[in-house]
């Protein structure tokens, strides 16, 4: 499964190397105003998908949440019809809804909610068999079978409205894949496979396979109300960094705690903890060696 929210950055990544580097490289074929708008495009079909994933995912659950009391009347239905009809089926549960010689309860929503339209509607036309005092009735029925109904739709447009924004994302990333290639296209006319310009663009120097060098010199100020501020140098071929913590007595090891493009960083930690701090460099062949531990107490 692929990282957008990576592929996001790296595009972002891209769309920064052409504001800095598009005019003084003279880039013609694939420049800012060209590219920026596609990015924006893509990121905007991509929240459009996860939010209809999103969509989708409450529809499930109130799908479940509708089910379960509809699925407890219904058997509960059944249990008092079994004093008028007896316990194993015949042609008198059928009107009911139930049928093929059974007394099971419909696996299918649908089936369900048909049973429940068959059991309002034995209630309407026999209300000699209605139970108010233990909410067998046809209006309890209906109020089941409204809410569920309604939560099956909403699902069943849920999922098709995420194919749909599924494509379109899709389409989108596509038409960004090719202005991603055509720039590196572009770029190999102008840059050696060795210059660290490409950093600017993208997260390897397409000539130097070597992971980043160590980051060395880092420096780390606590600031009021947990404030940790860090500044490092720049780590030859360097396209981001790690920033790993450990509060000591909370974190059992190092963990990450933000992702940089640049050599700063700031974080918050619980005012007065003890924590310890290490910069990791990375770039598209892996990441280099975490720089020396950092330990100090936050304000």
């Amino acid at each position: 499964m692929r990282d957008y929210k990576k592929y996001i950055d790296d595009g972002a990544r891209v769309l920064r190397g052409l504001t800095a580097l598009g005019v003084p490289l003279n880039l013609t074929h694939v420049t800012k105003p060209i590219y920026e708008p596609i990015f924006l495009d893509f990121k905007a079909k991509h929240s459009a998908f996860e939010q209809a994933r999103q969509g989708k995912t409450n529809g499930y659950t109130t799908l479940r949440q509708e089910r379960g009391p509809a699925v407890v009347f219904l058997l509960n239905v059944r249990g008092y019809f079994k004093g008028f009809f007896g316990e194993t089926w015949s042609p008198l549960w059928a009107p009911l809804g139930f049928i093929n010689n059974s007394l099971a309860l419909p696996e299918r929503d649908l089936d369900r909610c048909d049973m429940l339209e068959n059991v309002k509607m034995y209630f309407t036309n026999h209300p000699e068999h209605e139970n108010a005092a233990r909410e067998y009735t046809a209006a309890k029925a209906d109020s089941f079978c409204v809410p569920l109904t309604a939560a099956r739709i909403n699902v069943e447009a849920c999922k098709f409205e995420t194919r749909t924004k599924r494509d379109a994302r899709t389409m989108a990333k596509a038409l960004l894949d090719k202005k991603i290639s055509a720039l590196r296209g572009e770029l190999e006319l102008v840059l050696s496979p060795t210059d660290p310009r490409w950093l600017k663009f993208f997260d390897r120097i397409p000539g130097d396979l070597r992971t980043p060098e160590q980051v060395e010199d880092v420096t780390a100020t606590a600031q009021p109300g947990g404030l940790i501020v860090l500044d490092w140098p720049d780590a030859a071929r360097a396209a981001r960094y790690r920033v790993l913590k450990q509060v000591v007595g909370v974190d059992p090891e190092m963990v990450v705690a933000d992702t940089v493009d640049e050599s700063e960083a700031q974080l918050t930690v619980p005012v007065g903890a003890t924590v310890k701090l290490q910069i990791v460099p990375v770039n598209g062949t892996g990441p280099g060696a975490a720089s020396e531990v950092i330990e100090l107490q936050a304000a």
